[in-house]
Protein backbone atom coordinates (compact mmCIF):
# COMPACT_ATOMS: atom_id res chain seq x y z
CA UNK A 1 0.00 0.00 0.00
CA UNK A 2 2.75 2.44 0.98
CA UNK A 3 4.55 1.69 -2.24
CA UNK A 4 1.38 2.64 -4.26
CA UNK A 5 0.97 5.88 -2.30
CA UNK A 6 4.61 6.70 -2.85
CA UNK A 7 4.33 6.12 -6.60
CA UNK A 8 1.14 8.22 -6.69
CA UNK A 9 2.64 11.25 -4.97
CA UNK A 10 6.02 11.17 -6.68
CA UNK A 11 4.80 12.89 -9.92
CA UNK A 12 2.91 15.46 -7.83
CA UNK A 13 6.02 16.20 -5.75
CA UNK A 14 8.14 16.57 -8.90
CA UNK A 15 5.56 18.94 -10.43
CA UNK A 16 5.52 21.14 -7.30
CA UNK A 17 9.33 21.24 -7.15
CA UNK A 18 9.55 22.21 -10.83
CA UNK A 19 6.88 24.88 -10.37
CA UNK A 20 8.70 26.45 -7.40
CA UNK A 21 12.01 26.43 -9.25
CA UNK A 22 10.42 28.02 -12.29
CA UNK A 23 8.80 30.63 -10.06
CA UNK A 24 12.16 31.51 -8.48
CA UNK A 25 13.79 31.80 -11.89
CA UNK A 26 10.93 34.00 -13.11
CA UNK A 27 11.18 36.30 -10.08
CA UNK A 28 14.96 36.67 -10.50
CA UNK A 29 14.63 37.34 -14.20
CA UNK A 30 11.79 39.78 -13.64
CA UNK A 31 13.89 41.63 -11.06
CA UNK A 32 16.79 41.98 -13.45
CA UNK A 33 14.56 43.13 -16.25
CA UNK A 34 12.88 45.68 -14.00
CA UNK A 35 16.27 46.97 -12.87
CA UNK A 36 17.43 47.31 -16.45
CA UNK A 37 14.28 49.17 -17.40
CA UNK A 38 14.76 51.64 -14.54
CA UNK A 39 18.39 52.39 -15.47
CA UNK A 40 18.91 55.20 -17.95
CA UNK A 41 20.83 54.49 -21.18
CA UNK A 42 23.60 56.73 -19.85
CA UNK A 43 23.89 54.68 -16.63
CA UNK A 44 23.96 51.39 -18.55
CA UNK A 45 26.62 52.83 -20.88
CA UNK A 46 28.81 53.94 -17.98
CA UNK A 47 28.46 50.62 -16.16
CA UNK A 48 29.42 48.80 -19.32
CA UNK A 49 32.52 50.81 -20.17
CA UNK A 50 33.91 52.78 -17.28
CA UNK A 51 35.73 52.07 -13.99
CA UNK A 52 34.01 51.83 -10.60
CA UNK A 53 32.15 55.11 -9.89
CA UNK A 54 33.66 55.47 -6.39
CA UNK A 55 37.19 55.43 -7.83
CA UNK A 56 36.21 57.96 -10.48
CA UNK A 57 34.61 60.24 -7.88
CA UNK A 58 37.81 60.48 -5.84
CA UNK A 59 39.89 61.35 -8.89
CA UNK A 60 37.29 63.75 -10.31
CA UNK A 61 37.26 65.67 -7.02
CA UNK A 62 41.03 65.98 -7.04
CA UNK A 63 41.20 67.12 -10.64
CA UNK A 64 38.29 69.58 -10.41
CA UNK A 65 40.55 72.29 -8.98
CA UNK A 66 43.00 72.15 -11.91
CA UNK A 67 43.08 75.31 -14.04
CA UNK A 68 41.06 75.22 -17.24
CA UNK A 69 42.54 77.20 -20.11
CA UNK A 70 40.90 77.97 -23.44
CA UNK A 71 42.20 76.08 -26.51
CA UNK A 72 44.10 78.92 -28.14
CA UNK A 73 47.46 79.11 -29.89
CA UNK A 74 49.14 80.52 -26.80
CA UNK A 75 47.91 77.60 -24.67
CA UNK A 76 49.19 74.69 -26.76
CA UNK A 77 51.49 72.33 -24.94
CA UNK A 78 55.18 73.00 -25.61
CA UNK A 79 58.56 71.70 -24.47
CA UNK A 80 61.23 73.60 -22.56
CA UNK A 81 64.30 73.01 -24.75
CA UNK A 82 66.62 73.51 -21.80
CA UNK A 83 65.24 70.28 -20.30
CA UNK A 84 65.60 68.19 -23.46
CA UNK A 85 66.16 65.43 -23.93
CA UNK A 86 64.24 64.10 -20.96
CA UNK A 87 66.17 61.38 -19.18
CA UNK A 88 63.06 59.35 -18.45
CA UNK A 89 59.34 59.35 -19.11
CA UNK A 90 56.28 58.03 -20.93
CA UNK A 91 55.51 58.19 -24.64
CA UNK A 92 51.70 57.93 -24.68
CA UNK A 93 50.53 57.09 -28.21
CA UNK A 94 46.78 57.41 -28.78
CA UNK A 95 46.38 55.35 -31.94
CA UNK A 96 43.46 56.36 -34.18
CA UNK A 97 42.73 53.72 -36.81
CA UNK A 98 43.53 54.44 -40.50
CA UNK A 99 45.89 57.33 -39.79
CA UNK A 100 49.18 55.48 -40.29
CA UNK A 101 49.21 54.47 -36.64
CA UNK A 102 50.40 50.93 -37.35
CA UNK A 103 53.57 52.32 -38.92
CA UNK A 104 54.09 54.61 -35.92
CA UNK A 105 53.45 51.78 -33.47
CA UNK A 106 55.94 49.53 -35.23
CA UNK A 107 58.50 52.35 -35.26
CA UNK A 108 58.06 52.84 -31.53
CA UNK A 109 58.61 49.11 -31.03
CA UNK A 110 61.82 49.28 -33.09
CA UNK A 111 62.97 52.29 -31.07
CA UNK A 112 62.46 50.25 -27.91
CA UNK A 113 64.70 47.50 -29.32
CA UNK A 114 67.34 50.00 -30.46
CA UNK A 115 67.71 51.97 -27.22
CA UNK A 116 68.54 51.05 -23.65
CA UNK A 117 66.11 51.29 -20.73
CA UNK A 118 63.04 51.48 -22.97
CA UNK A 119 60.02 49.20 -22.58
CA UNK A 120 56.75 48.92 -24.47
CA UNK A 121 53.29 48.27 -23.02
CA UNK A 122 49.79 48.10 -24.43
CA UNK A 123 46.42 46.77 -23.41
CA UNK A 124 43.70 47.07 -26.02
CA UNK A 125 40.93 45.12 -27.65
CA UNK A 126 37.68 45.59 -29.50
CA UNK A 127 35.39 44.52 -26.70
CA UNK A 128 33.81 46.00 -23.60
CA UNK A 129 35.67 46.17 -20.30
CA UNK A 130 39.10 46.92 -21.78
CA UNK A 131 39.34 50.48 -20.45
CA UNK A 132 39.21 49.52 -16.77
CA UNK A 133 42.14 47.12 -17.22
CA UNK A 134 44.06 49.67 -19.29
CA UNK A 135 43.69 52.22 -16.49
CA UNK A 136 44.86 49.68 -13.90
CA UNK A 137 47.89 48.89 -16.04
CA UNK A 138 48.71 52.57 -16.48
CA UNK A 139 48.87 53.02 -12.72
CA UNK A 140 51.93 50.76 -12.81
CA UNK A 141 53.46 52.21 -15.96
CA UNK A 142 53.70 55.73 -14.57
CA UNK A 143 55.64 54.65 -11.47
CA UNK A 144 59.36 54.01 -11.01
CA UNK A 145 60.63 55.86 -14.08
CA UNK A 146 63.45 57.94 -12.65
CA UNK A 147 66.27 58.31 -13.27
CA UNK A 148 66.69 56.71 -16.74
CA UNK A 149 63.66 54.64 -17.66
CA UNK A 150 61.38 55.21 -20.67
CA UNK A 151 58.09 53.43 -21.27
CA UNK A 152 56.12 53.47 -24.51
CA UNK A 153 52.35 53.15 -23.98
CA UNK A 154 50.08 52.26 -26.89
CA UNK A 155 46.36 53.11 -26.49
CA UNK A 156 44.11 51.64 -29.17
CA UNK A 157 40.73 49.97 -29.56
CA UNK A 158 38.70 50.41 -26.35
CA UNK A 159 41.74 51.46 -24.26
CA UNK A 160 40.66 54.94 -23.17
CA UNK A 161 37.53 57.13 -23.51
CA UNK A 162 39.04 60.66 -23.26
CA UNK A 163 35.81 62.64 -22.92
CA UNK A 164 34.75 60.90 -19.72
CA UNK A 165 38.11 59.62 -18.48
CA UNK A 166 40.00 62.88 -18.91
CA UNK A 167 40.96 63.05 -15.19
CA UNK A 168 43.27 60.07 -15.68
CA UNK A 169 45.27 61.98 -18.29
CA UNK A 170 45.84 64.75 -15.77
CA UNK A 171 46.76 62.24 -13.08
CA UNK A 172 49.21 60.23 -15.16
CA UNK A 173 51.04 63.36 -16.30
CA UNK A 174 51.27 64.58 -12.71
CA UNK A 175 52.61 61.21 -11.52
CA UNK A 176 55.31 61.20 -14.22
CA UNK A 177 56.37 64.83 -13.97
CA UNK A 178 56.80 64.77 -10.20
CA UNK A 179 59.56 62.19 -10.81
CA UNK A 180 61.37 64.73 -12.99
CA UNK A 181 60.43 62.82 -16.15
CA UNK A 182 58.47 63.74 -19.27
CA UNK A 183 54.93 62.67 -20.13
CA UNK A 184 54.69 62.97 -23.92
CA UNK A 185 51.23 62.33 -25.39
CA UNK A 186 50.91 62.12 -29.15
CA UNK A 187 48.43 61.25 -31.88
CA UNK A 188 48.29 61.38 -35.68
CA UNK A 189 45.41 62.74 -37.77
CA UNK A 190 44.69 62.96 -41.48
CA UNK A 191 42.31 64.39 -44.09
CA UNK A 192 38.75 63.93 -42.83
CA UNK A 193 36.96 62.58 -45.91
CA UNK A 194 39.98 60.47 -46.86
CA UNK A 195 39.87 58.92 -43.40
CA UNK A 196 36.21 57.90 -43.76
CA UNK A 197 36.96 56.41 -47.19
CA UNK A 198 39.93 54.53 -45.75
CA UNK A 199 37.78 53.16 -42.93
CA UNK A 200 35.30 51.83 -45.47
CA UNK A 201 37.65 48.97 -46.28
CA UNK A 202 36.13 47.45 -43.15
CA UNK A 203 32.84 46.93 -44.97
CA UNK A 204 34.35 44.38 -47.36
CA UNK A 205 34.15 41.67 -44.74
CA UNK A 206 31.37 40.86 -43.73
CA UNK A 207 30.18 42.50 -46.94
CA UNK A 208 28.27 45.57 -45.76
CA UNK A 209 26.77 48.05 -48.15
CA UNK A 210 28.08 51.59 -47.76
CA UNK A 211 24.68 52.71 -46.45
CA UNK A 212 24.88 50.07 -43.73
CA UNK A 213 28.52 50.86 -42.93
CA UNK A 214 28.00 54.59 -42.32
CA UNK A 215 24.46 54.37 -40.98
CA UNK A 216 25.52 55.62 -37.54
CA UNK A 217 26.55 58.95 -39.12
CA UNK A 218 22.98 59.68 -40.16
CA UNK A 219 21.68 62.71 -38.19
CA UNK A 220 19.05 60.76 -36.22
CA UNK A 221 21.58 58.13 -35.08
CA UNK A 222 23.70 60.39 -32.85
CA UNK A 223 23.41 57.99 -29.89
CA UNK A 224 24.40 54.91 -31.87
CA UNK A 225 27.66 52.99 -31.80
CA UNK A 226 28.98 52.56 -35.32
CA UNK A 227 30.91 49.85 -37.10
CA UNK A 228 33.80 52.32 -37.24
CA UNK A 229 34.69 55.71 -35.77
CA UNK A 230 35.67 58.93 -37.46
CA UNK A 231 38.68 60.78 -36.07
CA UNK A 232 36.78 63.30 -33.97
CA UNK A 233 34.55 60.57 -32.55
CA UNK A 234 37.42 58.32 -31.56
CA UNK A 235 39.38 61.20 -30.02
CA UNK A 236 36.42 62.31 -27.91
CA UNK A 237 34.23 59.23 -27.37
CA UNK A 238 36.47 56.31 -28.39
CA UNK A 239 34.16 53.41 -29.31
CA UNK A 240 31.09 54.82 -27.62
CA UNK A 241 28.13 56.46 -29.36
CA UNK A 242 29.37 59.22 -31.67
CA UNK A 243 27.43 62.04 -30.00
CA UNK A 244 25.75 60.61 -26.92
CA UNK A 245 24.64 63.99 -25.54
CA UNK A 246 23.54 65.30 -28.95
CA UNK A 247 25.71 68.43 -28.77
CA UNK A 248 26.11 70.76 -31.75
CA UNK A 249 28.83 70.21 -34.30
CA UNK A 250 30.65 73.32 -33.11
CA UNK A 251 30.61 72.14 -29.50
CA UNK A 252 31.91 68.72 -30.52
CA UNK A 253 34.81 70.32 -32.40
CA UNK A 254 35.50 72.66 -29.48
CA UNK A 255 35.70 69.70 -27.09
CA UNK A 256 38.00 67.74 -29.41
CA UNK A 257 40.42 70.66 -29.76
CA UNK A 258 40.23 71.22 -26.00
CA UNK A 259 41.32 67.64 -25.34
CA UNK A 260 44.25 68.02 -27.74
CA UNK A 261 45.30 71.34 -26.22
CA UNK A 262 45.10 70.12 -22.62
CA UNK A 263 46.73 66.75 -22.97
CA UNK A 264 48.59 66.16 -26.25
CA UNK A 265 52.11 67.41 -26.77
CA UNK A 266 52.66 66.26 -30.35
CA UNK A 267 49.72 66.55 -32.78
CA UNK A 268 50.43 65.98 -36.46
CA UNK A 269 48.63 65.44 -39.75
CA UNK A 270 50.17 62.62 -41.82
CA UNK A 271 53.70 63.89 -41.12
CA UNK A 272 55.60 60.81 -40.04
CA UNK A 273 59.10 62.15 -40.58
CA UNK A 274 58.31 65.11 -38.32
CA UNK A 275 56.94 62.68 -35.72
CA UNK A 276 60.15 60.63 -35.59
CA UNK A 277 62.39 63.70 -35.40
CA UNK A 278 60.43 65.29 -32.56
CA UNK A 279 60.31 62.04 -30.56
CA UNK A 280 64.05 61.60 -31.00
CA UNK A 281 64.66 65.21 -29.93
CA UNK A 282 62.52 64.82 -26.82
CA UNK A 283 63.88 61.42 -25.76
CA UNK A 284 67.45 61.49 -27.05
CA UNK A 285 66.89 58.09 -28.69
CA UNK A 286 69.04 56.86 -31.52
CA UNK A 287 67.14 57.18 -34.77
CA UNK A 288 65.39 54.29 -36.52
CA UNK A 289 63.86 54.44 -40.00
CA UNK A 290 60.06 54.21 -40.09
CA UNK A 291 58.68 51.69 -42.55
CA UNK A 292 55.13 51.59 -43.87
CA UNK A 293 52.94 48.95 -42.22
CA UNK A 294 49.41 47.56 -42.53
CA UNK A 295 48.82 48.82 -46.07
CA UNK A 296 45.60 48.04 -47.93
CA UNK A 297 46.22 46.92 -51.52
CA UNK A 298 42.70 46.18 -52.77
CA UNK A 299 40.54 48.63 -54.68
CA UNK A 300 37.66 50.61 -53.19
CA UNK A 301 35.04 51.62 -55.74
CA UNK A 302 32.20 54.03 -55.03
CA UNK A 303 29.38 55.52 -57.04
CA UNK A 304 28.99 59.29 -57.24
CA UNK A 305 26.02 59.03 -54.85
CA UNK A 306 28.11 57.08 -52.34
CA UNK A 307 31.01 59.54 -52.47
CA UNK A 308 28.66 62.45 -51.97
CA UNK A 309 27.10 60.67 -49.01
CA UNK A 310 30.52 60.06 -47.44
CA UNK A 311 31.44 63.73 -47.83
CA UNK A 312 28.10 65.01 -46.55
CA UNK A 313 27.95 62.82 -43.43
CA UNK A 314 31.64 63.31 -42.58
CA UNK A 315 31.19 67.06 -42.77
CA UNK A 316 27.93 66.99 -40.78
CA UNK A 317 29.64 64.95 -38.06
CA UNK A 318 32.20 67.71 -37.47
CA UNK A 319 35.28 65.97 -38.85
CA UNK A 320 35.98 68.39 -41.69
CA UNK A 321 35.73 71.39 -39.37
CA UNK A 322 37.83 69.62 -36.75
CA UNK A 323 40.69 68.79 -39.12
CA UNK A 324 40.56 72.31 -40.55
CA UNK A 325 40.87 73.71 -37.01
CA UNK A 326 43.82 71.42 -36.25
CA UNK A 327 45.59 72.54 -39.44
CA UNK A 328 45.26 76.19 -38.43
CA UNK A 329 46.07 75.75 -34.74
CA UNK A 330 48.96 73.29 -35.05
CA UNK A 331 50.57 74.56 -38.25
CA UNK A 332 54.26 75.05 -37.49
CA UNK A 333 53.82 73.93 -33.90
CA UNK A 334 57.12 72.74 -32.37
CA UNK A 335 59.13 74.05 -35.34
CA UNK A 336 61.66 75.39 -32.84
CA UNK A 337 62.61 71.81 -31.94
CA UNK A 338 63.68 71.08 -35.51
CA UNK A 339 65.65 74.24 -36.31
Amino acid sequence: MSRRVSSLYLPIFAWVLFTLSSYRIFIATFGLSKSSRNASPNDIYKLEFFPIPSERAILDAKISSYPRVSPTLSNLRTFDESKLPFQCGIIFFYHIACTGGSSMNRWLGKSKDNNENVTYWTHWGRHDGVEAKFIQGMEKQVQGLAPHRWRIVHAHGFSLFPNTSEPYLYQWREDVEKQGCGFVATTMLRDAVGHTISQSKGMINPNYTLDEFINHLEPDNYNKRGIFNTQIDYLVYNRGPRNQYNVTKDEKVRRAVELLQRHFDIVLLSDFERFTKIIEKVTGWEGVKMRHANSFTRELNFTERELNKIKTLTEANGDVLFIDAVKHIYYGHLDYLLS
